[in-house]
């Protein structure tokens, strides 16, 4: 035994403290009087709780009633050392009432050692936890309250995790999409798109904007615009984050859009045939009526009529102009709109 207790009053990592039953230091090891010597010259005949961080003096008093209660039993606790500039060290004892040879209380004997370093990094813990769990809840909110769909799938097509906009979207619970992977929504006919946007992935690390279509539940489909990125999850494995909206309403906008063209091109297109039939006849009869010998006042009215005839043929010619100008222009319309949506 006297060994043990040589081996601990010579370690530079466990502290020896004695204290007698009034509270004052009387024998602290060298390790002890080196680390907290700024307490004191010689820490022997200090008061004990005068080594303590003063938030902890009730835990050493309930702790000594523990000892006296149960002599020779060990009993931890946990105390704050002062230090320099107000601050303090962190410090693990084990408390225990030693007897005389009259099984009479004689002192305490505290052993103990440094954990600033575990507390300081039980802190960080504690902090970097709070961090996350304030920006996993700021991703939760804007995760579900995103107004446009947002899945996170697999390299091979599996969903992972899904939003509320995806779900009513698609008719699907969010528990039913977790059960199967973007295939199973995808048309087979975008089959080779889905490759090259995969190849973009691999190759770019992102994908789209795409345009293609979902299966609704009931089996419409549903236009929808896609575009996404490849990220790594905390386990280093490949993920696909997709943004997915629902372009239903561009495509509607887009189409009587286009059936207006498709009216004004009609509406043109028969204007100018059924309107240049007559304007050709009369420009036809001026030229028989400038050849033949006619009074001078019946002369201008003739050039009148010529040149009312030519302007009309004119506007009906550009009316013609403007309607082909819309058939090229449909698909800049088309493309125009889905820029918008995305």
């Amino acid at each position: 035994m006297s060994k043990i207790v040589d081996a601990i009053k010579n370690s530079n990592y466990l502290y020896m403290v004695k204290i007698d039953l009034e509270g004052f230091i009387t024998y602290v090891s060298p390790y002890f009087q080196k680390r907290f010597e700024y307490l004191g010259k010689n820490l022997v005949g200090v008061f004990s709780l005068d080594t303590v961080y003063m938030e902890d003096h009730q835990k050493c008093a309930e702790v000594i009633q523990l000892c006296f209660a149960e002599p020779e039993k060990p009993f931890p606790v946990v105390l704050r050392k002062p230090h320099i500039a107000n601050s303090f060290l962190w410090t693990q004892w084990e408390f225990s009432l030693q007897l005389n040879a009259n099984q009479e209380p004689h002192e305490i004997l505290c052993i103990g050692h440094d954990i600033t370093h575990v507390e300081e990094l039980n802190e960080q813990t504690v902090n970097m936890n709070a961090l996350l769990l304030e920006h996993q809840n700021k991703y939760s909110s804007l995760f579900e309250l995103s107004p446009v769909g947002i899945a996170v799938n697999s390299m091979d097509g599996r969903f992972l995790e899904v939003n509320t906009a995806l779900s009513t979207m698609t008719g699907y619970s969010k528990s039913e999409l977790l059960k199967v992977d973007y295939w199973a929504l995808t048309p087979q006919s975008y089959e080779e798109q889905e490759q090259e946007q995969l190849r973009n992935l691999h190759n770019l690390g992102s994908y789209g904007p795409y345009e293609k279509e979902y299966i609704h539940k009931d089996g419409h489909t549903i236009p929808i615009l896609l575009h996404g990125r490849l990220v790594l999850d905390k386990h280093g494995k490949p993920r696909i984050w997709s943004i997915i909206q629902d372009i239903s309403n561009v495509k509607e906008r887009e189409q009587i859009i286009i059936d207006q063209n498709s009216k004004l091109k009609e509406i043109a297109y028969t204007q100018s045939h059924v309107i240049r039939h007559p304007v050709a006849n009369i420009l036809g009869a001026v030229d028989l009526l400038e050849n033949e010998a006619i009074p001078s006042s019946i002369q201008v009215l003739v050039e009148m009529l010529k040149i009312s005839a030519q302007q009309l043929d004119d506007i009906i010619r550009e009316t013609v102009l403007k309607s082909r100008a819309l058939e090229s222009n449909e698909e800049e319309i088309s493309q125009l709109h889905t820029r918008d949506s995305a």
